[in-house]
This record gives C-alpha cells, sequence and structure tokens, in this order.
C-alpha cells in the first residue's frame, strides 16, 4: 500500500528518454514500417517523459495522473 505523499514515476525518467529516442531512431522506424506499414506512434514515450520531468520539478499532483 502506497503512503500518501509518497508517489514516484515507476521508472527514472530517464528510461522515459531512452524509450523515446528508441521509437524515433531510423532503425526501429524502418522496422516498424517493414512490419505494420505505418510508422510507429511514440507519443506516450513523449506523455510519460513530460510527465515524468515536471513531477520531478514541482512534485505536482498533475504529473501524477496518467495522460
Amino acid at each position: 500500500m502506497a503512503v500518501a505523499g509518497s508517489w514516484q514515476p515507476p521508472r527514472p525518467c530517464e528510461v522515459y528518454r531512452a524509450e523515446w529516442e528508441l521509437c524515433r531512431s531510423a532503425g526501429h522506424v524502418l522496422h516498424h514500417y517493414y512490419v505494420h506499414g505505418e510508422r510507429p506512434d511514440c507519443r506516450q514515450w513523449l506523455r510519460d517523459l513530460t510527465s515524468c520531468r515536471e513531477w520531478e520539478e514541482s512534485r505536482s499532483a498533475e504529473a501524477q495522473k496518467d495522460k
């Protein structure tokens, strides 16, 4: 059970940044396009990274919500 006020992102922000960069990399885009016929959608990784950084900077309750 989580203690009130002790929330933190499930992973360090660096992990979200790395996943977002990987998603946007040329190799990943080509592979995803070849397999699925469309470019990958990396918006969720960017939203997660933005929320994580917002929480690190301000400990905002809004950043805890899944966007």
